[in-house]
């Protein structure tokens, strides 16, 4: 990936990693969500395209980037879901607008997505349309994705730099997936924050009904919630190999929890 984040994005990124750093003890990078950094970067010229495919499965693209020639109003980065899937964005006047994501934005079940259908079949047409968001200058921007394999929906994103009306290039440089059907990731995410160590063997968890779900091979024996500036909103002492926390009191957002089991630590990110 080429080290050229904005310093808005930067700042943004070292903070949050501080944070992630102070508050788990953690530094490595492993768990649900699977990242993978385009080294050296993908550059696409006008006609070029670029097949991802998050889960490894060889032959089974799950969504192309493509650099179209031609478009009304200049050229803009455009995204073909594999059958099934669709993107994080809206329709319009009949026409399809992916949308520019951020950092920390929520990729689920809620979020507005355009139609799912074929790769291929999206009705959009460039920067000729005021609703049209990858054009112009686009620098680390993020594609929210949903796509669906094995029968079961995944959400996922792309991390993506545009150039219209200078290089009229598209830059792909990284994308991730959330491992597990129909649960949320967070734009930017590399993946869960956690250690490896024996003890955390069999280690699960989910977000559903208001209430994180936590599973292990050995008894847990606490649960620690922190919200993004670092402050600690929930502890709960465990005594068992299953639980359950009730998120009831917690805003919508992203926290990170850290579970004791056997004098072992699993951390990990979730969303409300």
């Amino acid at each position: 990936m080429k080290k050229n984040t904005s310093k808005k994005l930067a700042k943004r990124l070292a903070q949050y990693g501080a944070l992630s750093a102070a508050v788990l003890g953690v530094a490595d990078a492993t768990g649900q969500v699977t990242y993978t950094d385009v080294n050296p970067d993908i550059i696409l010229d006008l006609g070029d395209t670029f097949d991802i495919d998050f889960t490894g499965a060889a032959g089974q693209a799950n969504v192309q980037i493509s650099n179209p020639d031609g478009l009304a109003g200049g050229t803009a980065a455009l995204a073909f879901p594999s059958s099934g899937g669709a993107l994080v964005g809206f329709t319009a006047g009949g026409y399809e607008y992916p949308l520019v994501l951020v950092d920390g934005d929520v990729i689920d079940d809620a979020s507005g997505y355009t139609t799912p259908g074929v790769r291929g079949d999206l009705n959009y047409y460039g920067c000729a349309y005021s609703n049209s968001q990858w054009c112009d200058f686009v620098e680390d921007g993020i594609l929210g994705v949903s796509f669906v394999f094995d029968g079961n929906t995944h959400y996922g994103w792309v991390r993506m730099d545009t150039d219209v009306g200078s290089s009229d290039q598209i830059t792909v440089k990284g994308y991730a997936f959330e491992a597990t059907p129909d649960t949320a990731i967070v734009a930017g995410d590399e993946g869960t924050l956690g250690n490896n160590d024996n003890n955390l063997n069999g280690f699960a968890h989910f977000v559903t009904d208001g209430q994180l779900n936590l599973k292990a091979n050995t008894a847990m024996s606490n649960v620690a919630v922190f919200d993004i500036t670092g402050k600690q909103v929930i502890s709960q002492n465990l005594t068992s190999t299953n639980a359950q926390v009730n998120l009831a009191g917690l805003n919508t957002g992203v926290y990170i929890a850290k579970v004791s089991i056997e004098g072992s630590e699993e951390s990990f990110k979730f969303v409300k």
